[in-house]
């Protein structure tokens, strides 16, 4: 039996090489694979990535770096930007306190010399005022007697006709103190005398008590607008002014008031016990409007001097500008010192409103008061004199006269 071997492709045929070499790498091929090294391309493809990652992040973090130092550079720039702004303003401020400072230092230049001129002044004032007081009082050391007691005497005559005609106390006062101010300057002892005289008068003068003029002139004034709205027995043209004002000022009289109706019956007292007392105070009531309508048309009232109630109104009116004449004498007579016109005006005054005058009126009462009261005063009080003081200048006047007549 002849066995047929299968025809082989060449194509597919297995090469045979004849090269170990090839052989060996062939067989070596499977085993080696794994502990050959890699190739370049399959390296580089290996490493990449870990690079990568290694620059971006090194980007990262300088584009952080990057933008903080932006930042830093924006906020120092504000920061200095707003540095700038307060040192302007405070260049401006420094520059205007310099400015108020020159005008402060002007003007208080300005004031040191006002105050230095001042001071001149007033050292020369001063040493004015030394020289006429060293003038003065050379004149009153230098000055000759007979000079001083002219001067003294003529004082002393100006207080005594103070106190004679005008009864001044307070203005002699004053001339006498000028007297023994004078004698005090002089200071010459052959006065000494003298002065102590002038002393007692002004002791004497001192404790005379006085009037208080316009106290009592001011008493008159309201005695005078008393007499001018008191109302008369009659009515006048004083009296209806003020009747058709009164409504004006105050409620008019609406009639008697009704009596009340029931003062102890309750509240809730029942219609009845209303009406039995409302009827229980007609009588009452009746009897008040009965008196008050009779009241209105019969007066009684006492009256002292029956012509009181025959003036007119013309002759009312020349009554009150008669009253007030006589107080402007009393006022003439307090301040001349007249107490015999003083007493009598008032008197007069008193009687006045006495008689033609309603006394049931407050203003009468109160006008008649007052007159009363300013009737009392003593405006004369006794005045001392000044003999006792005119007497020692007459005798510092002989004697000086004598004392010449002996020289010569």
């Amino acid at each position: 039996m002849t066995e047929k071997t299968p025809a082989t492709d060449p194509a597919a045929a297995p090469v045979v090489s004849n090269n170990p070499t090839s052989a060996d790498m062939k067989s070596a091929g499977p085993k080696n694979a794994a502990s050959s090294p890699p190739s370049p391309r399959a390296a580089r493809k290996g490493g990449a990535s870990p690079l990568v990652a290694t620059l971006v992040v090194v980007v990262l973090l300088a584009l952080v770096l990057v933008a903080a130092l932006w930042m830093q550079r924006q906020q120092f720039l504000a920061a200095g930007r707003e540095i700038a702004t307060r040192l302007d303003a405070l260049n401006s401020a420094l520059n205007q306190t310099r400015s108020e400072t020159r005008q402060a230092l002007a003007l208080a230049q300005v004031q040191s010399d006002k105050v230095a001129a001042l001071e001149a002044s007033v050292q020369e004032t001063q040493s004015q005022y030394t020289a006429l007081e060293q003038a003065w009082q050379d004149f009153n050391d230098n000055v000759s007697d007979d000079v001083l007691i002219n001067d003294v005497e003529r004082l002393l005559t100006i207080a005594d006709q103070q106190l004679r005609l005008g009864g001044s106390v307070s203005n002699a006062i004053v001339a006498m103190e000028t007297a023994q101010s004078r004698l005090a300057r002089a200071g010459r002892p052959r006065y000494a005398s003298l002065q102590q005289t002038i002393n007692g008068d002004l002791d004497r003068l001192r404790a005379v008590k006085t009037i208080d003029v316009p106290i009592q002139a001011g008493r008159i004034e309201r005695l005078v607008a008393l007499v001018g709205k008191a109302p008369l027995l009659v009515p006048d043209a004083v009296t209806a002014g003020a009747g058709s004002a009164a409504p004006a000022d105050a409620p008019a009289a609406a009639g008697p008031a009704p009596a009340p109706v029931g003062p102890d019956l309750p509240p809730d007292a029942a219609w009845w016990q209303r009406w039995r007392a409302e009827i229980a105070s007609w009588p009452a009531r009746a009897g008040g409007a009965l008196a008050h309508e009779l009241g209105d048309l019969v007066r009684v009232q006492r009256v002292d001097e029956p012509a009181a109630l025959l003036l007119s109104t013309e002759q009312a009116e020349q009554l009150r500008s008669t009253l007030r004449q006589r107080l402007l004498t009393v006022q003439l007579a307090l301040l001349m010192r007249q107490p015999v016109i003083w007493k009598n005006e008032l008197d007069t005054v008193s009687r006045t409103l006495d008689t033609y005058y309603d006394r049931r009126s407050p203003d009468t009462l109160a006008a008649l008061g007052l007159a009363r009261e300013l009737a009392q005063i003593q405006i004369a009080t006794p005045m001392p004199d000044l003999s006792d003081s005119l007497s020692a200048i007459a005798a510092l006047r002989a004697d000086g006269s004598g004392t010449v007549k002996g020289r010569d």
